[in-house]
């Protein structure tokens, strides 16, 4: 029951925090658009990676820098288009950002947006395959404990964002909200790349 508690702790103070995950997520949920389908990937790719971490690949990744490398700059480049498309369309006619609030995309182009987000981020692999996976193996037999533990703080966090997300809706519903919603939103998530590509990978 210790390591259970120990990883939910754990996986919540890494997954809790403001990333690219959650404001995606946000972004759906207020729109009322597919915010369950893309929370359910975002927890699935959490326990594939904790699940993996556990297993001793996060060790692999480490000794293959350039994996590291490659999702870094992938994952920057993506960044800075997906805010820039936030931020230019923050400066539409109104009529055009109701517009786009309106708008819904397939299931299938989210999903490729959410999957992007999540696995071109080459923090995701240090925070749950290197970081959560280490601290599993020193658990030993109750490693899968702390693995659960991690896998119901994603559980917990991404589907509670989506349904208070769509609650408050309702009630943000203007253009007026969208505009400031979509600049830092942009503003969040070029900081993140930002920090992405200046932060060492350690």
């Amino acid at each position: 029951m210790l390591a259970l508690i120990s990883g939910a702790i754990t996986g919540g103070g890494l997954i809790i925090a403001v990333g690219a995950q959650n404001s995606f997520l946000l972004e759906q949920a207020l729109k009322r658009h597919y915010a369950f389908p893309i929370a359910l990937l975002f927890i699935l790719s959490d326990v594939l990676s904790m699940t993996l971490g556990a297993f001793g690949l996060g060790l692999i990744l480490q000794s293959h820098d350039w994996l590291l490398t490659a999702s870094r700059w992938g994952g920057v480049a993506f960044l800075v288009w997906f805010a820039w498309g936030k931020w230019r369309s923050s400066f539409q006619d109104e009529h055009l950002i109701l517009e786009q609030y309106a708008k819904r995309l397939a299931l299938w182009p989210l999903f490729m947006m959410g999957f992007a987000v999540t696995w071109l981020n080459p923090h995701f692999y240090l925070d749950t395959m290197v970081l959560i996976g280490s601290l599993a193996n020193q658990w030993q037999d109750n490693k899968w404990e702390f693995v659960l533990g991690g896998a119901l703080a994603s559980l917990i966090w991404f589907l509670s964002l989506a349904f208070v997300g769509r609650l408050c809706a309702k009630w943000l519903e203007s253009a007026k909200f969208w505009r400031w919603f979509n600049r830092i939103n942009a503003i969040l998530i070029w900081f993140i790349a930002f920090k992405i590509a200046t932060q060492p990978l350690s």
